[in-house]
């Protein structure tokens, strides 16, 4: 037998017109409920304190009438779905947790059995026996102040032809909506890289005229480093970014699409009302005409919930709330985590660059920002070297940045190494310069080297006096040098120079020159 509830206000009128006099006969017909409701709901309310010349019912009154209302007859069962499906619960557990069948398939299997239940009532009659969960409860957010948030996602709009590949590309969605005024900006984009974010986001600062207090974002790659509930971490190069446009990011958490659920509803809308359908030329024209659609058909619709024109609202009540957005472009960075090589470079993208070995030895792990004209190297927070940016396949090095051993080795050049021998002493430097003065230096550029190494070995003072020996024989030889060193002739004195000694005479069957020459003689006529 089924009952009908009566409504509070149904109650309402019914005192009403029993304190217009009216008769229980009267107030059953144009109430529409029986004469015995009409006498059970009067008895209340004279054992409440009512009377038909008295006072209306105050709200204490209605609160305990309206516990009149359960009409329900005692004995009847409360769930009808409970009573269905309860024959069938081992069935359903077994399709379940043995066959792994979904939810739907089950409520197909069990319309084909003769028990047809609605989906939702299947779900929860599987959530109360313990083998799902409930549906989540949820509350609606408080107001926000006008430019205080906005919350950003990316979404999946389909497929292009890209004319530049002539290939498929998957087309995303960066959508900004702000939470006061509901207005929105579509930016689409092939990736979510750094640069391609931050260039949707400057074009959408530029779309609102001004930038909002806190931003609202996805946990994608490139501006969340490690995703957490409670502490996430942001990437440097997306951080930077958010101070130099003044907003404060807040990372939702993951798999939570209730911290910004003003932007999750958006994506299917702009899915459906914008790509779907049209035609566009390229990635330019697509993000035109999204910067149109936005401002002309999101922006002049009448929202669900607020019941305004987004678009209006903006103007009227938000706008001026905004942060002012600069005509400066940021250039976006780059951060990586790097290792120094044995050689004393590490590899930033393609390009080598060189580190202090006194800050940055060979197995640091170093951080390395580059931007489009210069690339900084940190060690510890600390920046220890900075780059000129290069293309790709491009060195720069730093002959500073060696130790000051391998210094000499670093620039195949011979001025600096009689340069470096002048520093050692006085003869080195003369040695060094007799050696390497020719039109050929590079072919003795090796000896050089050399002559600076047997420093190192034997110390500059013992290079100096073995210098000055082969100098005095007129030994022009790195060879000879070492020899003096390695048998301690430095230490013993020079024998005296005899300035009556007569010059060797030349050979006796030397030839002149022209008799080397092989060029044919002209043949006189």
């Amino acid at each position: 037998m089924a009952f009908r509830e009566v409504s509070r206000v149904e109650i309402l009128e019914l005192m009403r017109r029993w304190q217009a006099g009216e008769s229980r006969r009267q107030i059953a017909q144009h109430v529409g409920v029986s004469r015995n409701t009409v006498r059970r709901y009067l008895e209340a309310a004279v054992t409440a304190g009512l009377s038909a010349t008295g006072p209306p019912p105050s709200e204490e009154h209605l609160a305990t009438l309206l516990q009149l209302g359960d009409t329900t007859p005692s004995g009847a069962s409360t769930n009808p779905t409970e009573q269905l499906l309860s024959p069938y619960r081992g069935r359903i557990d077994a399709w379940l947790h043995c066959e792994h069948l979904t939810l739907t398939r089950i409520s197909e299997l069990l319309a084909q059995s003769g028990c047809v239940v609605p989906y939702t009532s299947l779900r929860r009659f599987v959530a109360r026996a313990g083998w799902g969960k409930l549906p989540k409860s949820t509350v609606r957010l408080v107001d926000t102040r006008p430019g205080d948030y906005a919350e950003m996602d990316f979404g999946l709009l389909g497929y292009f032809v890209d004319p530049d590949s002539q290939r498929k590309r998957a087309i995303w969605a960066l959508v900004v909506v702000l939470v006061y005024s509901r207005h929105l900006f579509v930016w689409p984009l092939f990736d979510q890289t750094l640069a391609s974010v931050i260039d949707g986001l400057e074009a959408t600062w530029r779309f609102f005229g001004g930038v909002p207090h806190r931003l609202i974002l996805d946990n994608f790659p490139a501006a969340v480093a490690q995703p957490d509930p409670l502490a996430p971490r942001l990437t440097k190069g997306f951080l930077e970014y958010a101070q130099f446009r003044g907003f404060l990011p807040d990372p939702a958490r993951p798999s939570h699409p209730q911290d910004k659920p003003h932007v999750e509803r958006a994506i299917p809308y702009v899915r459906e009302r914008f790509f779907k359908g049209g035609s566009f030329r390229s990635l330019a024209d697509l993000c035109a005409q999204a910067d149109r659609w936005s401002r002309e058909v999101a922006g002049q619709r009448v929202h669900g919930t607020t019941h305004r024109l987004p678009l209006v609202t903006f103007h009227d009540d938000e706008q001026r709330y905004l942060l002012p957005v600069s005509d400066q472009p940021f250039d976006p960075p780059l951060w990586r985590t790097l290792t120094v090589h044995p050689d004393h470079h590490v590899d930033f993208l393609g390009v080598l660059y060189s580190v202090p070995a006194t800050l940055g030895p060979p197995g640091s792990r170093v951080e390395v920002r580059g931007d489009r004209k210069v690339v900084k190297i940190y060690l510890r927070d600390r920046l220890i070297k900075e780059h000129l940016r290069l293309a790709r396949g491009q060195r720069a090095t730093d002959p500073a940045d060696y130790p000051t051993e391998l210094t000499i080795y670093t620039q195949r050049a011979p001025d600096r190494v009689r340069q470096q021998a002048h520093a050692l002493g006085s003869s080195i430097g003369d040695l060094a310069d007799r050696l390497l003065t020719g039109p050929l230096p590079w072919a003795k550029l090796r000896q050089g080297q050399k002559l600076l190494r047997l420093a190192e070995r034997y110390t500059p003072a013992r290079l100096e006096e073995a210098c000055q020996r082969a100098l005095a024989f007129d030994l022009i030889d790195v060879r000879r040098v070492e020899r003096i060193l390695v048998q301690a002739l430095e230490r013993e004195a020079l024998p005296p120079l005899d300035p009556n000694r007569p010059l060797p005479l030349p050979a006796r069957f030397a030839r002149s020159g022209e008799a080397f020459v092989h060029h044919p003689q002209e043949m006189s006529q």
